[in-house]
């Protein structure tokens, strides 16, 4: 199979891709975790994914053993030659490129923030260079205000000039503002999108962008994936990951993707967060400031890259003990995987559930200034969600949880719904049950 993706990506593709084959009668690709424990044992027999494409390798794997996998479910993933070759080829005449985990140009910050739970495939178009070039993250409302959405164009035209890339979803609103503006002023824009990108990467909009090197599109989704809420939610890691710090332009007040995700970044320390807390504010700045948001610099604006220091440390853990550690680093670039979560790596699914959509209103600054504080305000909630999310591994009852951690049943409920609203927790029916859906970077 003559291709230019490396031999590595090539068979991790094969074990985890979809390659066109959802929902059909052929062998279900691995989920991370089961991927993961492969990728551990490869180590440890001194082998590279790639080397599962020879016949000696496939002769070795016989030997593989793990409670998550076994070399029966793995054979008939690495015979999907053919259709590997197939869409490879449909992909590369749509422009995209395919990057693993073990190749040289997958971003090493990504690995750093990630850790474990680092996308084990990236899906692009436009130029590799700019994935780990960093730069500030801007985030906020779909539904956002005029004033805001001209706010975060500047923002991206400033740092065009300083040579900042802008880092957003490029989803209609402040991220598409904010890309634009970078764009327009002959910047440079990283967009990391909750969806496939077939559609996207021929797309008359980003045409020009792609076309000058200055626009690159990343997705760890299969390019037929369709935009799912929980997907949105998943790809906020992605975009603090890859940044250098973030800017919150406008949040809802505890609801939607914004909000989920500035918390989540502000709970674990990795990533400076800055708020808009100038002009009218959208009801959520105010909450994320008091939760240890920064508020950015008032305009004129000198020197943005001054922002790009490391937060200070928290005890706040990102996904695990071990994911906050830097991604092991051999000299043969493959890593040992020891404990994730078992979900499909490429796509969405028919099965995820979607989060409910909601919208960022913008309200006037009130008369009196904002107190700001850089300490967390004290809410209960931020104490024992990953508690609940630990225990919610399986889908279990509100009654069950609430005599599990020993407290009232009204107070778990209350809590079950604000992370259902942030789109951590899955609320299932019939009967009814929670599980929870945040602590990967992939739909079940």
């Amino acid at each position: 199979m003559e291709s230019t993706l490396t031999p590595d990506t090539q068979a991790v593709l094969l074990l985890c891709g979809e390659l066109g084959q959802r929902g059909g009668s052929g062998p279900k690709p691995l989920g991370l975790r089961q991927y993961n424990a492969l990728a551990s044992w490869l180590k440890s027999q001194g082998l590279r994914p790639g080397d599962l494409l020879s016949a000696d390798g496939r002769t070795r794997l016989a030997g593989f053993r793990s409670s998550e996998v076994d070399s029966i479910r793995v054979t008939p993933l690495l015979d999907r030659g053919a259709a590997l070759a197939l869409m490879v080829e449909r992909w590369e005449r749509s422009g995209l490129w395919v990057i693993s985990r073990s190749d040289a140009c997958y971003p090493e910050r990504l690995k750093a923030y990630l850790g474990q739970t680092a996308p084990p495939v990236l899906y692009g178009v436009g130029s590799k260079e700019l994935l780990d070039r960093g730069g500030l993250v801007v985030v906020g409302s779909r539904d956002r205000s005029e004033e805001d959405g001209e706010f975060a164009r500047r923002v991206g035209e400033y740092c065009a000039n300083e040579g900042i890339a802008i880092i957003s979803g490029v989803a209609k609103g402040i991220d598409r503002d904010a890309a634009t503006g970078a764009l327009e002023a002959g910047g440079s824009a990283l967009g990391v999108l909750a969806e496939g990108l077939a559609k996207t990467a021929t797309s008359g909009q980003y045409r020009s962008g792609l076309v000058s090197d200055r626009l690159t599109l990343v997705s760890p989704y299969d390019p037929d994936s369709r935009w799912l809420a929980y997907a949105a939610m998943e790809r906020n890691k992605l975009l603090y990951g890859l940044s250098d710090a973030a800017l919150v332009v406008a949040s809802s007040a505890e609801t939607g993707g914004t909000w989920a995700g500035a918390t989540e970044a502000l709970q674990h320390g990795r990533v400076k967060v800055f708020v808009k807390s100038t002009g009218a504010v959208a009801p959520g700045n105010p909450k994320l400031l008091r939760m240890g948001g920064i508020p950015f610099p008032a305009e004129p604006w000198e020197n943005l890259r001054t922002l790009f220091t490391a937060p200070e440390q928290k005890n706040g853990q990102l996904f695990s003990p071990t994911a906050h550690q830097p991604y092991p680093m051999e000299p043969r670039r493959e890593a040992v995987i020891e404990e994730v979560y078992d979900v499909p790596v490429s796509a969405e699914t028919s099965t995820a559930v979607a989060v409910a959509a909601s919208s960022d209103k913008v309200k006037p600054a009130e008369e009196a200034p904002v107190p700001v504080t850089t300490e967390r305000c004290c809410d209960a909630y931020f104490l024992v969600i990953e508690q609940i999310l630990a225990l919610l591994k399986e889908p279990r009852t509100d009654a069950w949880l609430a005599e599990k951690m020993c407290v009232r049943a009204p107070q778990i409920k209350d809590w079950l719904v604000r992370g259902v609203r942030e789109g951590r927790i899955a609320k299932l029916k019939k009967p009814v049950r929670y599980v929870a859906h945040a602590s990967t970077l992939f739909a079940e």
